[in-house]
């Protein structure tokens, strides 16, 4: 049973300091400079440069859709390790319980939103 709450905090600790983290790397990440090898900008358009955008719209929509996705597979794997841990725990000749069965439905659920936002 401590085995078992040990693993429980280190899940915890690590969905807690991603969900902290995750926001900010992706801001960094958006605000960034291209790498494209290239000279200065500025220089390169004159005395009145415009703007230089860094991504377009679709691409930040495709990075919120990956983080997104990133998220839930991590959502996935979290339930999934409960489920198992749970049917660890019951008896072998017991039938399973209700909780049991609600959060397989879950886990199939959310696989199928998983599977849905992945062939897009």
């Amino acid at each position: 049973m401590k085995l078992l709450s040990s693993r429980v905090t280190v899940a915890l600790l690590f969905l807690l300091a991603f969900g902290i983290c995750a926001p900010l790397i992706c801001e960094a990440w958006q605000t960034r400079p291209p790498r494209n090898g290239l000279p200065n900008q500025a220089s390169l358009n004159g005395p009145n440069p415009t703007p230089v955008l860094y991504k377009s719209d679709k691409q930040t929509r495709e990075a919120e859709i990956q983080l997104e996705l990133r998220l839930d597979v991590q959502r996935l794997y979290a339930l999934s390790t409960e489920l198992k841990d749970d049917v660890d725990r019951s008896d072998a000749n017991a039938l399973l319980s209700v909780s049991v069965l609600k959060r397989t439905q879950d886990i199939e659920k959310l696989a199928k939103q998983i599977r849905e936002r992945a062939k897009r």
